[in-house]
């Protein structure tokens, strides 16, 4: 029988515990990307456009790296109550 990634993976995700899961996977992984991916469209608009757009750059890192620690934060508690509801937790610690 195939096990589900959540039964597989999460046991060893929630081992490592919440605030290494919204550190490394929300700020550093999701915020970290999202940003890069917002200065890549800012300079296409800049360069296409021919926009100006300085003010800009230094509020990117204030709103996506905070939304992906959020992304981080619901993703943790959502896989929690699934691991869970599911029983998958029987056997195995909690963090």
């Amino acid at each position: 029988m195939n096990q589900s990634w959540l039964q597989r993976r999460w046991p060893a995700i929630r081992a490592k515990g919440q605030l290494n899961f919204v550190l490394v996977r929300g700020l550093v992984v999701w915020g970290g990307l999202m940003t890069l991916a917002m200065y890549a469209m800012l300079l296409v608009a800049e360069r296409r456009q021919g926009l100006h757009l300085e003010t800009a750059w230094p509020l990117v890192p204030l709103f996506c790296l905070p939304a992906g620690a959020f992304w981080a934060l619901i993703s943790w508690h959502w896989n929690e109550y699934l691991f869970r509801k599911l029983g998958f937790d029987k056997g195995n610690p909690k963090r």
